[in-house]
């Protein structure tokens, strides 16, 4: 196993440069925690070879492409929850902020999205809804009368 530290670059068929670097390993799940960055010349992955470097040397972690799902998910599965509030969380986890976050990578989210987001909810809790008037039509049929609600 290479030490900490460590990395190398790689020229690719397409012309441009990976930038490899191994990072330790992380203490959870015992992986191999690695550093890499594509870029088009060899002067920039020389640089980037320099950076990803210092940031091992830090102990900084990589940065994942984790989305807000996936990190729900893992949350969900070892939160010691009553049922109630299991089914509490699911429920507002699946209905609110999976539409609306679920997709985006985790380290994009910051404030003001979030800020966006909390006032949306409290103006409506629909994240369909755009604001605007409307008027919303229904009809029940019984045996012999049909209603229409304006």
């Amino acid at each position: 196993m290479p030490r900490p530290g460590t990395g190398h670059i790689e020229r690719l068929p397409s012309g441009s440069y990976r930038v490899h670097v191994y990072a330790g390993t992380d203490p959870l799940t015992g992986r191999a925690l690695r550093f890499r960055q594509t870029v088009k010349t060899e002067r920039q992955a020389q640089i980037v070879l320099g950076r990803l470097l210092g940031q091992a040397e830090e102990g900084r972690r990589p940065d994942m492409d984790v989305t807000v799902a996936d990190v729900l998910a893992r949350y969900m599965a070892v939160a010691e929850l009553d049922p109630s509030t299991r089914n509490t969380y699911a429920g507002y986890i699946r209905r609110t902020i999976l539409p609306a976050l679920g997709s985006m990578e985790l380290r994009k989210v910051r404030g003001p999205l979030l800020d966006t987001f909390y006032a949306r909810l409290r103006r409506c809790g629909d994240l369909t809804c755009t604001g605007r008037p409307f008027i919303e039509h229904r009809s029940f049929s019984s045996s012999r009368w049909k209603v229409v609600l304006a």
